[in-house]
């Protein structure tokens, strides 16, 4: 080997002999090349990783972007049809909301329901008070509701009572809130809360 190609580097991988590899243009196009072959193979698992990373935050901009529009009441599951017993004796229910925020999760009690089986079917009684939001809670002996608040009576389907010739303090009947049963058996809720102390059942 001459003292001028001791001076010459190789033209690329150092591994190969210099005689099999491309030179120049004819390198450069070959290493282009590998780059757009790799880059093709491993785009799938990129693209799913970026999907998987994603999918929370395109699902918290989905729901920041319902409730902005509105649209329908949100329906909560408080159990079953079958955990209700069947002599209609009300069943307390806690009200709880999932909140997904990026990847986080947070479930919160938001409220309360009293359910019932009412022949085939349901019903579902907010627990808070019409009078003054105080919680109504249940006289299984007597088989009615009361708050103790200020001494309001309401029977099972939530009407309002005159106990001892004292005078109901509340302007309207128990709220009752929609909610049906499910394929599955689940009881979906409709659940929100009302303005107290008015006759009307106004949403807040």
């Amino acid at each position: 080997m001459t003292e001028e190609n001791k001076n010459v580097a190789p033209t690329c991988m150092p591994c190969h002999s210099t005689a099999d590899l491309p030179t120049g243009r004819r390198c450069f196009l070959a290493q282009a090349g590998a780059v757009v072959l790799t880059t093709a193979a491993i785009a799938p698992a990129v693209l799913a990783a970026a999907s998987t990373v994603l999918t929370p935050v395109k699902k918290h901009l989905q729901n920041s972007k319902a409730q902005s529009e509105g649209g329908d009441v949100k329906e909560y599951p408080v159990g079953t049809f079958a955990e209700l017993p069947e002599d209609g004796t009300p069943l307390l229910v806690s009200i709880r909301d999932e909140l997904v925020d990026g990847w986080s999760k947070e479930v919160n009690v938001v409220g309360a329901i009293y359910a019932r089986r009412v022949g085939d079917g349901i019903k579902v009684l907010h627990t808070m008070c019409p009078h003054m939001g105080s919680t109504v809670g249940l006289k299984k002996d007597e088989k009615m509701f009361f708050c103790p608040s200020h001494s309001a009576w309401f029977d099972l389907d939530g009407k309002r009572l005159e106990i001892g010739g004292a005078k109901n303090p509340c302007k309207r009947d128990m709220d009752e809130l929609e909610a049906r049963v499910a394929e599955d058996g689940t009881i979906m809720v409709q659940f929100c809360c009302f303005k107290s102390d008015s006759a009307e059942k106004i949403p807040v």
